[in-house]
């Protein structure tokens, strides 16, 4: 007797993992339910969004109500207005950029170089044309250098100007400029300074200092060095 109620006892305690393997898949059903009704769309919250965008884009429902169908792709055409902008802006852009080069390179300063470059028009000024060498003042008898430049500069003001300082690799220590950066950094903040002072905008201009890494030429003799102590007047759309 003893032995079958020990038994019994035995079976009743292995049946326990069942309760615990119903509970954990009713809980996984319970789980997979609330799932798949979240992800059911609110249809008609859905249809009442769509048409609320094509009015406001001015379209018109061109197609049957069909069950089930959320949502209709539309496409919103562009004007022809519009796209012939879009389709002649680059054109214009690179003819306004060849105008602007012809015209700064017909001035009668003869030491600056004209280039059209990706970004527009770069104005190349020799460093005997505006300092002394290792100054950043701008000598005062130098000033003319720039005068048909800014001309040009007020005239067609949609341009951005960036003003660039550039050296060769000779190194430089003295009292005010520690390197050929500071050097160079200097040289391009005091023209823009003198832009400013002559009606330029501030928001057009922006300076910038490169020292010797961008050379024009191998810094292998003089002749090139001297080449390569410029400053450089970026014009860009």
């Amino acid at each position: 007797m003893k032995k079958n109620n020990k038994n019994l006892e035995e079976d009743g305690q292995a049946g326990k993992w069942l309760s615990t393997f119903n509970d954990m898949v009713t809980l996984l059903l319970t789980f997979f339910v609330l799932i798949i009704s979240m992800s059911t769309p609110d249809t008609a919250a859905l249809t009442k969004i769509t048409k609320s965008i094509s009015t406001a884009f001015g379209l018109h429902e061109t197609t049957k109500k069909t069950d089930g169908l959320v949502f209709t792709p539309f496409v919103v055409k562009m004007s022809n207005k519009v796209a012939n902008v879009f389709g002649k802006s680059k054109t214009n852009m690179t003819g306004r950029i060849n105008k602007l080069a012809g015209d700064i390179a017909g001035l009668e300063e003869t030491s600056m170089d004209v280039v059209v470059i990706k970004e527009g028009v770069s104005v190349i000024l020799g460093e005997d044309l505006l300092f002394k060498s290792g100054m950043a003042e701008i000598e005062k008898k130098k000033h003319y250098v720039f005068d048909n430049v800014l001309g040009i500069i007020l005239r067609e003001n949609d341009y951005q100007i960036r003003v660039e300082g550039h050296t060769d690799d000779v190194p430089i220590r003295t009292a005010r400029f520690s390197s050929n950066w500071e050097l160079s950094i200097a040289r391009a903040t005091n023209v823009v300074k003198y832009f400013i002072s002559e009606g330029v905008a501030p928001e057009r201009l922006s300076a910038a200092g490169y020292a010797d890494s961008k050379p024009l030429l191998p810094n292998v003799d003089a002749h090139n060095r001297g080449h390569n102590r410029r400053v450089e007047i970026i014009l860009t759309l």
